[in-house]
């Protein structure tokens, strides 16, 4: 494949989905030109599109060896780690992306998360906090933000995770998980407790 037929396929196969044909077109234009960010950039959102977490890792950490100032490469390079398991990792990228880009809610509630997850309850709370001053409506901050808070165990978080309950019936597997689980006890699942609403099913 000639980098002119690689360059033609590329769009073609990025907007087919065909992520296959598309590695192939992107590693035959990097070997014409190896110093492109953009081009180890892209490589990397197709290796995670494959499921190649550490192959996408390594290729958005080329991009920023080579574009520092790429603030896409850092978030997906963090995400990648995500992907992989590599959850330390993954928090300390996402915290020096949330400093350079604080405006990104999407950078706050991945970061909020892999906070939650290792049960630093207090400093997940303020993320979600974060990515809730940015985005109100997000569901996934709001939920988060009040399993950091039973944790933390505010009187509050309990009856927040209630009215959730009530509002989000496509979220209750999630919810009964949260609420049932962690350091500071449960909340009662009934579905009398949780909704108001006796008739109303689990």
């Amino acid at each position: 494949m000639t980098p002119a037929k690689a360059a033609e396929l590329l769009p073609q196969a990025l907007a087919a989905q065909d992520w296959e044909t598309a590695r192939k077109a992107l590693k035959r234009l990097l070997r014409a030109d190896a110093g492109n960010a953009s081009l180890h950039y892209n490589l990397g959102l197709v290796l995670r599109r494959l499921g190649e977490a550490d192959a996408a890792e390594a290729s958005f950490a080329t991009a920023l060896k080579l574009a520092p100032g790429h603030l896409n490469a850092l978030f997906e390079k963090a995400a990648a780690a995500m992907d992989a398991g590599r959850h330390e990792v993954a928090e300390a990228g996402f915290a020096l992306y949330v400093g350079k880009a604080p405006q990104d809610a999407d950078g706050w509630l991945n970061l909020a998360r892999l906070r939650l997850r290792r049960d630093a309850a207090g400093e997940a709370e303020q993320a979600f906090d974060r990515v809730l001053a940015l985005r109100p409506s997000d569901k996934d901050a709001a939920i988060g933000k009040a399993e950091a808070g039973l944790r933390l165990g505010r009187p509050e978080a309990s009856s927040s995770l209630r009215a959730l309950f009530a509002e989000l019936p496509g979220e209750r597997p999630r919810l009964l998980k949260a609420m049932s689980q962690g350091p500071r006890g449960t909340i009662p699942l009934s579905s009398l407790a949780l909704t108001g609403k006796q008739s109303e099913a689990v």
